[in-house]
Parts: C-alpha cells; sequence; structure tokens
C-alpha cells in the first residue's frame, strides 16, 4: 500500500509534555479523561478554539491507550492524521469548533495526496476511510467530553469496504466498541465477546470458550473451529488480554469448587444449551454493543462485523490475505478476502463471448 501525506501537510515540530490524563491512567480509572487538562491552551472568544478541543481529544486517546483501548500503532496513526486535520482546518480559516463544517471535513478527507515519491494523486478509498474514521473518532470523543454535540462527518459517505451484504468495523468503531464495553462495574459477558471477537473468533466459536482456553503465559487464546473454520491460536491484544483475564478470574470464583473453574465459559453462561443457542447468546451480546455504539440501524454491520475487524486489521499489518485466512481460520483465500471486504481481483468478463474463426 502506497503511504501518502498531503499535499498541505508540511514538516513542523513542537514540544508537547507529556499529558496529565496520561499521568492520572495510571492511578486511576478511565474517568479521568474528564479531568481538566492543563492551562496553557487558548480560549477565543466565548468558544473553545480548535487546538484547545483538539488537545483534550489527544489527552483523552492517551488516557483510553494507558486502558488498551487504542492500541500504540493507532494512536500514533490517528494522532498524527488528527494534528495534520487541525492544521489543515486552520489554513482554511477554521479557529473554533463551530468553524468546521461538513463542507470542511469532506475536503479533508478526499483531498489528494502525495506519494513518498513525491507524486500528487487522488487518494485511495482506504485512506479516505481512515482519514475520516479520525475525525469521527475526534468528534464523538468531543460529545463524552461535552465540548461539542456534532459530527461533520455523518452524512460523508464513501465507498464500502464490503463485498457482501456485511461490512467489517472501521478503526473509529473498533475503538468504540473496546471503549463501551470496558464502562462496567465487573467483568462482563458483553466485553469478553468483544474480545474475542475482535481476537478473530466467529459468533459460532466464541460460546464454546472457556477459561481452560486463556493461554495467559502466550497471551493468546485457544478457537475450537467448526464446521466451517479452522481451530487455532488467536493473540490478544493489551486490551483483549486484560479483559478476557478479568473474565476468566470473575468466572472462575463464581464455581463451586476449584476443579470446575477451566471449564466455565467466558463470554456466555454455563447452562447447558445446544450450539445454536450458544451462537445466539453471542450475537445478542455482540449486537447489544453495536446498538451502544449507534450502529444498531446500519443494515450492513453485523455481530460478523466486528470478526472480520481482526481480519481487516492483520491484513493491513501483514500484507498478506493468506495472514487473514489464518487468524479467521478460513480455508479459502477468496473467502477470507471477501470477509474483509478485499477486491482483490477486478471482473473482466467480455460482455459476449469472442468470435470463433473458422479455419
Amino acid at each position: 500500500m502506497i503511504k501518502v501525506s498531503h499535499v498541505w501537510n508540511t514538516t513542523y515540530s513542537a514540544d508537547t509534555p507529556t499529558p496529565l490524563a496520561r499521568q492520572l491512567a495510571a492511578k486511576g480509572p478511565s474517568s479521568a479523561v474528564l479531568v481538566p487538562i492543563n492551562q496553557r491552551t487558548v480560549i477565543v472568544g466565548r468558544d473553545r478554539s480548535l487546538t484547545y478541543a483538539l488537545e483534550h481529544v489527544l489527552d483523552a486517546w492517551e488516557s483510553m491507550a494507558a486502558h488498551g483501548e487504542f492500541t500504540e500503532q493507532t494512536l500514533d496513526k490517528f494522532g498524527l492524521l488528527l494534528k495534520r486535520f487541525e492544521r489543515y482546518a486552520q489554513l482554511r480559516g477554521a479557529t473554533v469548533l463551530d468553524d468546521v463544517t461538513q463542507d470542511l471535513a469532506e475536503d479533508f478527507i478526499t483531498a489528494p495526496g502525495r506519494s513518498r515519491h513525491g507524486h500528487v494523486s487522488n487518494s485511495a478509498a482506504a485512506t479516505m476511510r481512515l482519514r475520516r474514521s479520525v475525525v469521527r473518532a475526534a468528534y464523538r470523543t468531543l460529545r463524552e467530553l461535552k465540548l461539542s454535540d456534532t459530527d461533520p462527518t455523518r452524512d460523508i459517505h464513501l465507498p464500502r469496504r464490503a463485498v457482501g451484504d456485511v461490512r467489517p468495523l472501521t478503526e473509529d468503531e473498533t475503538i468504540d466498541l473496546r471503549h463501551h464495553a470496558s464502562f462496567v462495574t465487573r467483568p462482563s459477558r458483553h466485553g469478553a465477546a468483544a474480545a474475542l471477537a475482535l481476537a478473530g473468533g466467529h459468533s459460532g466459536e466464541i460460546g464454546h470458550i472457556r477459561v481452560r482456553d486463556l493461554d495467559v503465559q502466550n497471551r493468546r487464546v485457544w478457537m475450537h473451529g467448526s464446521t466451517k473454520t479452522d481451530p487455532r491460536w488467536c493473540p490478544l491484544d493489551n486490551w483483549g488480554f486484560d479483559i478476557l483475564v478479568s473474565r476468566a478470574r470473575f468466572v472462575s470464583a463464581r464455581q463451586l469448587g476449584p476443579e470446575s473453574a477451566p471449564r466455565a465459559r467466558l463470554a456466555v453462561s454455563d447452562r447447558h444449551a445446544s450450539d445454536a443457542a450458544l451462537q445466539a447468546r453471542v450475537c445478542v451480546a455482540l449486537r447489544d454493543l453495536l446498538t451502544r455504539i449507534g450502529l444498531a440501524d446500519e443494515t450492513d454491520v453485523k455481530p460478523s462485523s466486528v470478526t472480520a475487524w481482526a481480519g481487516v486489521e492483520t491484513f493491513e499489518r501483514t500484507g498478506h490475505i493468506e495472514e487473514a485466512a489464518r487468524i479467521l481460520g478460513l480455508r479459502s483465500l477468496d473467502r477470507a478476502a471477501a470477509v474483509i471486504g478485499h477486491a482483490w481481483r477486478e471482473q473482466t468478463l467480455p460482455e459476449c463471448p469472442p468470435e470463433v474463426h473458422s479455419a
């Protein structure tokens, strides 16, 4: 994939002190993101400046990363693009949040890019989706911080990353899913289901995962496979690992004896149920989370969209469709490409069969 930077982007540096939220994250819960940050930001008129608002967003993201809701790679990527968005908006005359319109956001998202070789070209669909994800995630955070009640990306539509009727979650939706799954008073089945799905587990597999399937030492979980998927180990990111370890401790403590703890299920209750019933329980938990993050009305978002993200992330990180197939337990590369929305070949069939010339 060609790396591009915005044509209008210029190199600059600034001394940025460590955000206070990062210091608080080590001392307290994620609610620390709502604490006032510092006094070095400015106020423009009656409205908070764009710089002030986006500094608070970055600080909140730092706190979320400390709790595993952002990976370090995603935080770096989102932080860089948010700074580019701020500079772009300022060059367009936007100094306060109210100056950021849908047109401005759309111009940023669809702006031409420059390759590392210096060539200017239209941005790829994946690049535009990433930019939209960053702006959308920023405004979602601003709403939680009570700094804004709008979303300039709401009506910006881009080419769907889907080959069939179901699309994978986008990166900002995945972050929001983790964030909402973490807001609980005790380790929940919702968080466990999300962690297993984001690791690459399908709804038909997740209900069978037990405490003994969690390999704490190697930070991975065993997926048992199904009639359509192969058994495999799936690595866990920091958030998924913490969620599943906490859930394992919680369900183990509820067992009648220590000998039954390894058999306790992580994402559903231990009541006897058919495979179909277990899958239905997992789907209910995942749908609850999708509803919480505002995706209930999107017809192409389903519980399998959460699992598909694991394939997307693996493919984008490795560049190999076979690695995406492996993490998802799929036996067909074509099937893996369809699940993650990767159209690897164009249909070039002629409109009519070629003429046959007789000898």
